[in-house]
């Protein structure tokens, strides 16, 4: 039987698009929890800066999600304020994991954090800009 590379399988069911600024947040972490990378990467927008608590990639939104999918851990996020102003959202949440990460070891991570999430032109919303730790000392894992 010849190998089979699932990764060149598109997936036939679209993600489900934001239809406010805050599911768009909560999407991309079921969408990380659920290990589906380009379910999370449809919750943002093309060249989005991300920020997560590991350190960034020179790559974008795609490499820092990929490096957060490695721990193979659930993400928990917990919506504060959305600040609404002309087809852009200010949106506040705290985001924590924790677990046993691929190496046995115990990994914790947890920040306030937020993003910028941009209305499209179909009405759903997309994640621009997202950092998901602002007190980096308070993101280095317990």
């Amino acid at each position: 039987m010849p190998p089979c590379d699932t990764h060149l399988v598109p997936d036939p069911i679209p993600p489900p698009a934001a239809g406010r600024p805050a599911e768009a947040l909560e999407l991309a972490a079921q969408a990380l929890s659920d290990g589906d990378l380009e379910a999370a990467l449809a919750q943002y927008e093309p060249g989005a800066c991300l920020l997560t608590w590991q350190p960034a990639p020179t790559e974008g939104a795609r490499s820092a999600l990929t490096c957060f999918m490695a721990l193979r851990l659930p993400l928990a996020v917990r919506i504060g304020t959305v600040l609404h102003s002309a087809g852009v959202a200010l949106v506040t949440c705290t985001r924590h994991t924790a677990g046993t990460g691929p190496d046995g070891e115990d990994v914790e991570y947890r920040g306030l954090g937020a993003a910028v999430v941009r209305a499209q032109p179909d009405g759903t919303w997309r994640i621009a800009a997202d950092v998901w730790a602002l007190d980096r000392t308070a993101a280095i894992p317990l």
